[in-house]
C-alpha cells in the first residue's frame, strides 16, 4: 500500500466508535436513529451478544470510500467491474475485522500487507461467467432469435434453453383431463380454497415467468457477464438489454418501437383505460393498445432483422467492447454505448421538450463536446464529416432550417428546458435567437443518424490498426477516408 493509502486506513481506524446499550431497553428504528446520530456513526453493526453497536463516524466512511478510490482509479479495469460503493463496503468490514481483533492499537505494515492482499483476492474472486436472464417488452409475437452483440433476445416460447437445468415438460406443463380439472375446481370449492393450477416455469422459473407475464414481456435477454459480483452483474445485464433495446430503435425508426423496454425498468402500460366527462355530452369511455410493433407482422419483422443485421453487429461490437473492455478505442467505444443509452431513455419520454433534452444530451456524450461551445463546434463537425453538409446547406422538415439555425434549435432548446428559462411541461418546443423552431422528430432522426454512421465508421477505424482513442482523430479520419473515396471515384 502507498504511504496516502496507508493513512487513510488509519484515519478509518481512528474514527471506529462503540456504544454501549446494556441495560437499555428495546430500541425501535427511531431510538436507533437517536442514538447513532447522538454519537455521531453513520453505519454501524449490532452486536447482540455484547450488547453494543459499533460503526464509522461520516469522516471515517469518507476515508473508505477515498481508500476505495484508490484501488480502482478512474478507466481502470476494476472501475468497469464493480462499484465504488460495493468496494468501500467490503473494505469497511475487512477494517472493523482488524479493529476488533485488534483494538485500538495502531496498524502495522503486516496489516497493511494482509488488508491489500485481502482487497486483491476479493477482486480476482469474480472469474465465473454469470448469464442473466432480462425479461423485455419488444414484438408481440414470436420471431427467430436475434443477437446484438454478447445479447441474444429470445421469445418466451424459446424457453427453456439448453443447460437451464430445466426440462421442456417441466416449464411448460400440460393442464390435466377435463374430467380431473372439474373435480379438484369442485373439491376446491367444497373446501372454499383457491384452486393450484399450474405455473409455467415449474419450480425455478415460476415467479420469473409470473413477472414476465404481469409486465407484457414476451421477451428474455440473454445477457453473459464476467468477473463482477453479483449486484454489479445485474447491473451490467439490465444495461447491456437497454443498449441493445436501442440498437433495435436505431434500426426501427417508427413511434410504434419507442416503448419497447426492459420489463424491470420504466414501462408504459400495455393498454390504458381513459374516462372524462362533460355537462353536455356526459360520460366518454376510452380505450387505447399501447402494445409496441402491434401492426408489423412477425414475416415483416423477421425479414427487417436479418436486413439490417450489419447494423446491428456493428453495434452489438459497441456493447462487447463496453462488457470487456477489449477495445483499443475505448473512449469512443463508451461515448457511443453512453449515447445509445440516452437515445433509448428520450424514446420513453412523453413530453418532447424533455425527451428533446435527452436526445441533444446524447448528440453531446457521442460526440465528447464537453461544453455549450464545444456541443455546437461538434455538430457542425458531426454534419460535415457524417452528412457532407456546411452551416448554409438546408435541412430539417421541408428543409426550412440551415444546418446553422438547425443546431442552435437544438442547443437552445436544451438549455433552456433544464435551465428553466423554458417551461418543461409544455407541449412546444423554445425557439432559437432567430425565431425558429425544430420538432421532435427532426432532433430523433438525426441523432439516430449520428449513432448509426458513428457505430459503422468506427468499425472501418479500428480495422485499420492504428486508430487513435480521440473524437477529433476520429473525425479527421473519416475525412481523409471520404476524401480518398471520392479521389478514386473520380479518377479515370
Amino acid at each position: 500500500m502507498t504511504p496516502d493509502q496507508e493513512a487513510l486506513y488509519r484515519q478509518a481506524l481512528d474514527e471506529i466508535k462503540t456504544i454501549s446499550v446494556a441495560g437499555s431497553s428495546p430500541l425501535d428504528t427511531s431510538d436507533l436513529s437517536d442514538l447513532l446520530r447522538q454519537h455521531g456513526l453513520v453505519t454501524a453493526s449490532i452486536d447482540p451478544r455484547n450488547n453494543t453497536i459499533t460503526g464509522y463516524t461520516a469522516a471515517g466512511v469518507a476515508a473508505v470510500n477515498s481508500l476505495a478510490k484508490t484501488f480502482r482509479p478512474a478507466l481502470s479495469h476494476h472501475s468497469s467491474r464493480v462499484s465504488n460503493v460495493t468496494l468501500a463496503n467490503v473494505m469497511r468490514r475487512d477494517i472493523l475485522q482488524t479493529w476488533r481483533e485488534r483494538g485500538a492499537s495502531q496498524p502495522e505494515k503486516s496489516d497493511f500487507d494482509t488488508f491489500e492482499r485481502a482487497i486483491a483476492e476479493w477482486l480476482g474472486a469474480f472469474t465465473q461467467v454469470r448469464q442473466h436472464l432480462v425479461p423485455c417488452t419488444i414484438y408481440p409475437f414470436a420471431i427467430p432469435s436475434f443477437d446484438v452483440g454478447p445479447v441474444t433476445f429470445r421469445h418466451f416460447s424459446e424457453l427453456p434453453t439448453e443447460g437451464s437445468g430445466i426440462s421442456r415438460e417441466e416449464f411448460w406443463p400440460k393442464a390435466p383431463p377435463l374430467w380431473r380439472q372439474w373435480c379438484r375446481d369442485v373439491w376446491a370449492a367444497i373446501r372454499r380454497r383457491p384452486v393450484e393450477r399450474e405455473k409455467i416455469g415449474g419450480f425455478q422459473f415460476s415467479r420469473f415467468a409470473q413477472f414476465a407475464t404481469e409486465r407484457a414481456a414476451p421477451w428474455v435477454a440473454f445477457v453473459k457477464v464476467t468477473g463482477r459480483p453479483p449486484d454489479e452483474s445485474i447491473r451490467a445485464a439490465d444495461l447491456l438489454s437497454d443498449i441493445a433495446l436501442a440498437a433495435i430503435q436505431l434500426v426501427s425508426p417508427s413511434k410504434d418501437m419507442r416503448a419497447i423496454t426492459r420489463a424491470s425498468a420504466r414501462t408504459s402500460p400495455a393498454w390504458r383505460a381513459d374516462m372524462s366527462w362533460t355537462e353536455d355530452a356526459g360520460f366518454s369511455p376510452g380505450v387505447q393498445n399501447l402494445t409496441p410493433a402491434l401492426t408489423r407482422s412477425p414475416l415483416m419483422t423477421d425479414k427487417h432483422i436479418r436486413e439490417v443485421g450489419p447494423s446491428l453487429r456493428s453495434m452489438g461490437n459497441r456493447l462487447s467492447a463496453f462488457l470487456d473492455g477489449s477495445s483499443s478505442v475505448p473512449d469512443l467505444e463508451e461515448a457511443w454505448c453512453n449515447a445509445a443509452y440516452w437515445y433509448h431513455e428520450a424514446l420513453a419520454e412523453t413530453l418532447d421538450t424533455v425527451a428533446v433534452a435527452k436526445l441533444e444530451t446524447a448528440i453531446e456524450v457521442l460526440l465528447r463536446a464537453a461544453s455549450l461551445s464545444g456541443s455546437k463546434r461538434r455538430l457542425h463537425e458531426s454534419f460535415e464529416v457524417f452528412l457532407g453538409l456546411t452551416g448554409a446547406d438546408l435541412i430539417g422538415t421541408g428543409k426550412s432550417l440551415t444546418v446553422e439555425q438547425f443546431i442552435e434549435a437544438i442547443t437552445t432548446a436544451r438549455s433552456r428546458v433544464l435551465h428553466g428559462t423554458w417551461p418543461t411541461i409544455q407541449f412546444d418546443l423554445p425557439a432559437n435567437k432567430s425565431g425558429q423552431t425544430i420538432s421532435y422528430e427532426d432532433v430523433e432522426e438525426l441523432t439516430r443518424i449520428l449513432l448509426l454512421e458513428f457505430s459503422v465508421w468506427l468499425d472501418e477505424y479500428i480495422a485499420t490498426g492504428s486508430a487513435i482513442d480521440g473524437t477529433e482523430a476520429f473525425f479527421s479520419w473519416i475525412r481523409s477516408a471520404r476524401l480518398a473515396a471520392a479521389t478514386s471515384q473520380a479518377a479515370p
